[in-house]
């Protein structure tokens, strides 16, 4: 199935000493929306993570900074929030990122 993702930077910083969040679009893409490998399904549910999904996206220099960061970016798709807990490269081609995503609580 594929679909688009927009990827969504939380940025926070101290401002006279209160913390403020800033929120803004990242990066909107094209993905293939995928599932958990079998392995990856019975480890999940035993970590507590219920509702996963995989995108699979076109590596480019914006997904290489989400990449580098992931705790900084989290992603909407369909309307709902996703936190990104993993972005790796295809075993089989390295041209395609693999972002794991779970449903935010």
């Amino acid at each position: 199935m594929k679909g688009r993702v927009n990827i969504i930077r939380k940025t926070s910083e101290v401002v006279e000493g209160r913390k403020s969040v800033t929120v803004s679009d990242f990066y909107e893409c094209w993905c293939e929306i995928q599932s958990l490998g079998t392995n990856e399904k019975y480890t999940a549910l035993q970590t507590g993570i219920e509702n996963a999904l995989v995108f699979k996206v076109r590596e480019c220099g914006k997904i290489k900074e989400v990449r580098m960061n992931t705790k900084e970016f989290y992603v909407e798709y369909d309307g709902t929030e996703l936190k990104i807990y993993d972005a790796s490269p295809m075993f089989t081609d390295c041209r395609w990122v693999l972002l794991k995503c779970r449903a935010s609580a």
